[in-house]
């Protein structure tokens, strides 16, 4: 998953999230150790506050502050060497907001992997997948249609969700591919119904792999891809 989920942390440890966040940072945070500790602290300190007692302050505090402002000289302001130009400030907050459209995307994602699963006929054998404590959730990136991806290695099962996929054609099928450091490895085959829609769960080998692509192969797989990459993504 990405940085962004990391600032969901505080939000989730106070139960100050929706359902769709709080199913997508459920689904991070027991395999992150950044985010797992955040939780635990906040939810220490949260304890901590709920037990602490307000206390007035002294009733000549207004009356020292005030005072002491009159006397004690300001620091000024620091500026840097280098006045930012209007532009280099215009072009930061455009990367800025392009990190959080993106970071947003993923979030949206993993959630809608979530309701897909729900919603699909093989729910339980997927939901089994990621259910496991080191699924991995992964939205492979094509032209046409979606595919997410939910890896298990400890159950040695990839589970595919997705929709708009194009027929791929008389004696042919989808191939999904393990992307590795030196190439690729077989995952599996699978094909979409007739609305462009699949839901299957594929048996893989333990294969320590980056990432997944998809391409198109006749009946029966291919030993290497013959078709250029459709759909592509890294864990």
């Amino acid at each position: 998953m990405t940085s962004d989920l990391h600032h969901l942390a505080a939000a989730y440890a106070l139960d100050a999230l929706d359902d769709q966040e709080r199913i997508a940072f459920e689904a991070h945070y027991p395999r992150c150790e950044i985010c797992s500790a955040e939780v635990h602290d906040y939810r220490e300190t949260a304890a901590f506050l709920a037990g602490a007692e307000a206390a007035d302050p002294p009733a000549d505090m207004e009356a020292r502050v005030m005072e002491a402002i009159g006397r004690v000289r300001q620091i000024p302001p620091i500026v840097p060497d280098r006045v930012v130009e209007l532009a280099d400030r215009r072009a930061a907050r455009t990367r800025r907001a392009s990190i959080g459209a993106a970071a947003t995307a993923i979030v949206i994602a993993v959630v809608g992997f979530a309701v897909a699963l729900r919603d699909s006929g093989v729910g339980s054998d997927i939901e089994a997948v990621f259910e496991a404590p080191d699924a991995v959730v992964t939205s492979l990136d094509g032209d046409g249609g979606t595919i997410q991806v939910i890896w298990s290695q400890e159950r040695d099962q990839v589970a595919l969700v997705g929709t708009g996929l194009a027929n791929p054609g008389a004696g042919r099928t989808y191939a999904l591919w393990f992307l590795l450091d030196e190439g690729v490895a077989p995952a599996g085959l699978f094909a979409p119904d007739r609305d462009g829609v699949v839901r299957a769960v594929i048996d893989v080998d333990d294969i320590d792999g980056g990432g997944f692509g998809v391409t198109v192969e006749p009946d029966g797989g291919s030993p290497q891809p013959t078709g250029p990459v459709l759909y592509a993504g890294t864990v």
